[in-house]
């Protein structure tokens, strides 16, 4: 089965140069971002904007509870983007193993060790990055750790503007859940603390399969938050865990929008999943809920268009970001909102194989949601433990702003 994204065209690759965050982590005046600016001029104010939110914000920042539960995730997961933690060599001698037996063992172990749902597919170069373009992690750069002096000459991807090369011929898509109760919490310190605990498993998850693969003698490399070298929402669909929506994430049949991503590249000869058609197509054409919902109208509401031979819903990443911006946090209101993104529970199984089966009861499930759940956000308060008073509240002005703005949608 052909994944449900349609092809227009060649598919182009994507120079991770190009993504919001790392033209939000270029440092004005800096070789890097000269050199970026004079080939994008068209892109110069829009920067300027982002990283004028960010400079003001950082320049007042200070010790703060946001600011500590922000470490709690964002901070300490920066170390498994170093070298050999994401990569390294494989044993000297490869173990014989049936690829079906060897997708047993990956799923399961995958399974065990945290991820939610796992898939396999055929990587596809169209989903590798062409170029580096995050923050360059190993060099000797304070800003943003790690720092790492150690690195192998032959390491590749490993400075901004570096070409990636990545010939691995199978990807294992890794998807972890948040819990809603913190994520209905935000714009704020509840759901950057969620979302920072679950980019860290999604990495330590990641990390530690590639690892074992490699002890078994072929090559990995995990892929996370905090270094990329491909495009995870379109491997996770490829990979058989879901579709993409109309928000720009994954949709998953179980557990909707509320899912961050990572993934394991390797050599290990593994058996591939299909993809899937659970419907979702059909359903965020008639849905909208997500674009009405998106405080930037960063999500459209018009039909899908061309992005680099793909027809799609482009969402608007730097509308996006400019709001965390506003807020001084990183936004989740479109997962939460999307009609699918509520607890497996056996009744919400059934509405959603309903959902999956009959695209023409769409607009009578959404007012059904709207109905059970309302049409409009509505954020919920943090954990009262949260806060040293004992008053927990909505509050985004101790947010975990300064990390909050350093990871990304998958």
């Amino acid at each position: 089965m052909k994944p449900t994204y349609e092809v227009v065209g060649k598919i182009e690759r994507f120079d991770e140069r190009d993504t919001v965050f790392a033209r939000e982590a270029l440092i004005a005046g800096s070789e890097e971002e000269r050199l970026y600016h004079e080939q994008n001029p068209h892109l110069r104010e829009i920067d300027e904007r982002i990283r004028k939110f960010i400079d003001e914000k950082l320049a007042t920042d200070r010790a703060s509870w946001g600011r500590a539960y922000y470490q709690v995730g964002f901070r300490t997961l920066a170390y498994l983007a170093l070298p050999d933690c994401v990569d390294g060599e494989p044993a000297p001698d490869a173990i014989k193993i049936d690829p079906k037996r060897a997708s047993l063992l990956v799923k399961g172990l995958a399974s065990h060790l945290g991820a939610d749902v796992v898939g396999i597919t055929r990587l596809k170069q169209e989903w590798v990055y062409s170029h580096r373009g995050t923050r360059p992690f190993f060099a000797d750069q304070p800003p943003n750790p790690p720092l790492f002096e150690g690195m192998p000459d032959h390491y590749t991807g490993r400075l901004w503007g570096d070409p990636i090369h990545l010939e691995h011929q199978y990807a294992i898509a890794l998807a972890f859940t948040q819990d809603l109760r913190f994520m209905k919490a935000g714009p704020g310190v509840a759901s950057d603390l969620e979302v920072g605990k679950v980019y860290a498993r999604s990495a330590l998850v990641a990390c530690q399969l590639a690892s074992f693969i490699r002890a078994l003698g072929f090559a990995a490399r995990a892929h996370h938050v905090r270094n990329y070298y491909v495009l995870v929402v379109p491997i996770a669909v490829d990979a058989g865990l879901g579709e993409l929506s109309r928000a720009g994430y994954l949709l998953n049949k179980t557990y909707g929008l509320n899912l961050r991503l990572s993934c394991v590249t390797t050599d290990l000869p593994l058996k591939v999943d299909e993809p899937i058609d659970i419907g979702v197509q059909e359903f965020c054409s008639k849905c909208l809920k997500c674009a009405r919902n998106c405080p930037a109208g960063a999500i459209p509401t018009g039909d899908k268009t061309i992005v680099r031979g793909i027809r799609k819903w482009r969402v608007d990443a730097e509308r996006c970001l400019l709001y965390w911006g506003r807020v001084g946090a990183a936004c989740q209101i479109c997962q939460v909102v999307c009609p699918w993104s509520k607890p497996p529970t056996y009744f919400h199984r059934a509405v959603a194989n309903i959902a999956s089966k009959f695209g023409g009861l769409t607009k009578f499930l959404v007012k059904a949601d709207d109905l059970f759940y309302g049409t409009k956000y509505k954020q919920v308060s943090e954990p009262l433990w949260m806060h040293p008073d004992g008053e927990g509240g909505k509050s985004q002005s101790d947010s975990c702003f300064s990390g909050s703005l350093r990871a990304s949608r998958h």
